[in-house]
């Protein structure tokens, strides 16, 4: 690049592709919206054989949160066709089929815009 360019203070930096925060080239993950840009950091490992796999025993419901080793077990419940009515809400769902008027209504050819810019000079 020739001498007092100002694009050579970019050099060794490179945009996030997702949102756009400019930072050192190379770098595995954005500073600004954290996404990972390259796949070094997974580590790659080969699925355990299936020799490998435990079957795990069904213990009693109320211990299962002390310990990941134990499936949790089936559970079966009555099913009933009654509906109980429920009361004490103060939350209102209900949805009208008047379509809402906007709170105000802008003409695009109204606006007042300024001239742009001519930065060709």
């Amino acid at each position: 690049m020739p001498a007092g360019d100002p694009l050579a203070t970019l050099k060794g930096y490179a945009s996030c592709p997702v949102c756009g925060c400019i930072e050192q080239a190379g770098s595995i993950r954005c500073s600004e919206c954290g996404t990972f840009h390259s796949g070094i950091h997974l580590e790659e490992r080969a699925a355990p054989p299936p020799s490998e796999v435990i079957e795990r025993e069904v213990i009693d419901p109320s211990i299962y949160s002390l310990s990941d080793n134990h499936a949790i077990p089936d559970e079966e419940f009555e099913e009933s066709e009654e509906i109980s009515a429920w009361s004490g809400g103060s939350t209102d769902f209900t949805m009208s089929d008047e379509d809402e008027k906007p709170l105000a209504k802008i003409d695009p050819d109204e606006l007042d815009l300024p001239e742009p810019e001519d930065l060709s000079n």
